[in-house]
């Protein structure tokens, strides 16, 4: 159930593996009526952004947090299984291996496919389903809509790439 929710979570949020792993119950609140969860970004000293918890996000998580039973809110969101560190956060590093075993496990075994493939995938989806430059960049929490703009202008070359039009 960690695993699922955690891979489901990056692949619908964009998340990084260092947010996930600094993740705590606490940080997800409800704001104007829907789930989000607040955020340590790259570069960050605070939790001050956050990510839409949609309910095929948050149903996994929820799951995983009643299948943990009792949890306090300080504690990390997903914690670590083993015995030397039961009950303490996952490393961004075991978030990464989580996350390239599953993607092994489903047949993509390629080095290039990483946990930050997730993230890549989850603003390219969100771009193909009709998302904005300035909502995609929101959710990536990018700082420069530059940044953002590499995700559309490879999307645009793929649909209209002049290939298409070489006939002989």
């Amino acid at each position: 159930l960690r695993d699922y929710a955690i891979f489901n979570l990056m692949a619908r949020t964009g998340l990084r593996d260092i947010e996930v792993s600094r993740a705590t119950v606490e940080d997800i609140r409800q704001e104007s009526g829907q789930a989000v969860l607040y955020v340590q970004g790259k570069g960050r000293t605070a939790k001050d952004e956050f990510v839409l918890l949609l309910p095929e996000a948050l149903k996994p998580i929820r799951d995983y947090l009643q299948a943990r039973g009792a949890v306090e809110k300080s504690e990390p969101l997903f914690c670590s299984n083993s015995d030397r560190n039961r009950g303490e956060s996952l490393t961004s590093r075991s978030i990464s291996r989580i996350v390239k075993q599953a993607l092994r496990d489903i047949g993509l075994d390629d080095e290039r496919l990483t946990a930050h493939s997730l993230r890549h995938t989850a603003i390219s989806l969100s771009i193909s389903g009709g998302a904005s430059l300035q909502q995609a960049q929101a959710m990536a929490r990018h700082n420069s809509s530059e940044t953002t703009l590499v995700y559309f202008h490879n999307l645009q070359r793929i649909e209209a790439g002049a290939e298409r039009h070489i006939n002989f």
